[in-house]
């Protein structure tokens, strides 16, 4: 793999020798030939993991690697005759990428592995909405989905899940194939929760993008604040104090413990834990009500400004020993249910498994990627933390156990976190106001380890104005990961997989 990575380094440092350094002298960005895109592809095709994310402005495709922990590369290539080649050949998380691009803009991927659509379900008044030319609605669509033959000789029976079943969980729709007592294929197909949010933020000021990067995901709603705010401060040279730097990590942790909360207490309610499902409803309400006493609002929305704090750091220092101390109780109760020899940690033991391979193929992050044997923590090269606040290692298992132990442990280093954060906090004298009126060009890029994995943007500002937006989420690659690790399965055992990849359809559809 080392071999492979050689291989992509020296492409890198091929482009920069081509073009002299990259577009307005930034190391990190690309423009490149459609024979040099094929180059890419060919080294994608050995080791597809450096793959983040992809969009599209209708004139060039634009592709996100990230060869190593906390690097991120922008690539771009011309879009000709509507059409590119595409990269869900060599990595399998760019398939719902591209059926994006095409939904959105027309422009097609050559040699994709799927190219049904993801966005729109005939419910546009036009077809390509995004493009020069888009065309009149003729039909309605309805889902399509692979067919599995296993199923079709077998007469089994397909079990479907969402949107609009009564249930309340998230707008996907979940296709099971079952031809016994064990699921041979599970497909999703989201787009239900898609908002337009790229092209909404298109010609907006710094404080109106941030606005709707805060209601993308609700569960990832300061992350997502966050990297937009490093992206554009980036690109506009804007210095960030320390103590603003210490005050978005205080906000990405709460915001980190009460997601997890909510996903462990997801996972106990679907396996029937109810006391466990409990306890996790109650640590979160606190953290919630802490939030609303201190900020004013319960859902951190809105609390990160251009070149700023966005919020009162002296309310959380003056009541962060308090907080803590309660939590660290509560996380010591989770920790002591779960692992009881009759508790949940043995029932979901070997189920739903992800190998270190597979996690490696599609590039998952956080949680996910933690468990099956994968490292990585933006945290670690992000402004307000230290090194020493993160302890390393990871689990091996890949099942859901190991994505709950990782959980559960995710949430004692928070605490920590935040314990230290209260300190340096409480000792910082009160911020200047070193945020000036945006002006200016520049591209730059940002990242927030989420909740539930990595975020990352790319901005294009010209006047001072967000002209150009590129957002990656971790929600792909996880969806994809959960229809591997659901096959073979048990049908009984499909809601405690699901709900251990923790899946945000609104950070997929965007």
């Amino acid at each position: 793999m080392a071999q492979v990575r050689d291989g992509l380094t020296a492409l890198v440092a091929r482009w920069a020798e081509a073009q002299g350094g990259g577009p307005g002298d930034v190391p990190w960005r690309f423009h490149l030939t459609e024979d040099a895109w094929r180059d890419l592809l060919a080294c994608l095709v050995a080791d597809p993991s450096p793959f983040v994310g992809m969009w599209c402005d209708g004139r060039a495709v634009f592709v996100v690697l990230a060869p190593q922990v906390g690097e991120m590369l922008v690539i771009s290539t011309p879009v000709e005759m509507q059409r590119y080649w595409g990269l869900s050949c060599a990595c399998p998380a760019a398939g719902v990428y591209e059926r994006m691009i095409h939904d959105l803009w027309g422009v097609e991927a050559l040699d994709a592995r799927d190219l049904r659509p993801w966005l729109d379900h005939g419910a546009w008044g036009v077809t390509w909405p995004l493009s020069d030319r888009p065309v009149p609605v003729q039909g309605a669509s309805v889902a399509e989905f692979r067919e599995v033959a296993e199923v079709m000789r077998a007469g089994g029976t397909i079990c479907e899940y969402g949107p609009a079943d009564g249930g309340f969980h998230a707008p996907a729709y979940l296709r099971l194939a079952v031809p016994g007592a064990r699921v041979v294929d599970a497909q999703w197909w989201m787009g239900y929760a898609h908002r337009g949010i790229g092209a909404r933020m298109r010609g907006s000021d710094p404080a109106q993008a941030l606005r709707l990067a805060a209601r993308i995901d609700g569960a990832a709603s300061v992350a997502h604040q966050a990297a937009l705010a490093r992206a554009m401060e980036q690109a506009l040279r804007q210095e960030v104090a320390g103590q603003v730097a210490a005050t978005r990590a205080m906000f990405c942790e709460l915001e980190r413990v009460a997601t997890v909360l909510f996903d462990v207490g997801g996972v106990a309610e679907a396996a029937g834990d109810v006391r466990l499902a409990r306890e996790c409803a109650q640590a979160r309400e606190h953290v919630l009500a802490f939030c609303y006493a201190a900020f004013g609002r319960r859902m951190l929305m809105d609390v990160v400004t251009f070149g700023g704090d966005g919020g009162d750091a002296a309310a959380f220092a003056s009541r962060a020993e308090e907080v803590c101390t309660w939590l660290r109780g509560a996380h010591a109760r989770l920790e002591a249910l779960y692992r009881h020899p009759r508790g949940l940690g043995g029932l979901v033991r070997g189920l739903g498994v992800l190998s270190a391979d597979m996690a490696r193929q599609l590039g998952v992050t956080g949680v996910v990627a933690r468990a099956s044997g994968r490292e990585g923590d933006l945290r670690h090269l992000t402004p307000g933390y230290h090194d020493g606040w993160l302890p390393a290692g990871v689990e091996q298992a890949g099942d859901v156990d190991a994505r709950m132990r990782v959980r559960l442990r995710t949430v004692g280093v928070s605490l920590r976190i935040l314990d230290a954060l209260g300190g340096v906090l409480s000792r910082a004298q009160p911020a200047a106001d070193t945020a000036s009126s945006p002006v200016g060009d520049g591209e730059g890029t940002g990242w927030a380890e989420g909740p539930r994995g990595a975020i990352r943007y790319w901005v294009r500002m010209q006047a001072g104005q967000l002209a150009a937006v590129g957002i990656c989420e971790s929600t792909p690659a996880h969806m994809l990961a959960s229809e591997i690790a659901m096959r073979d399965a048990h049908d009984t055992d499909m809601p405690v997989i699901m709900r251990s990849f923790g899946l945000s359809p609104a950070g997929a559809d965007l």
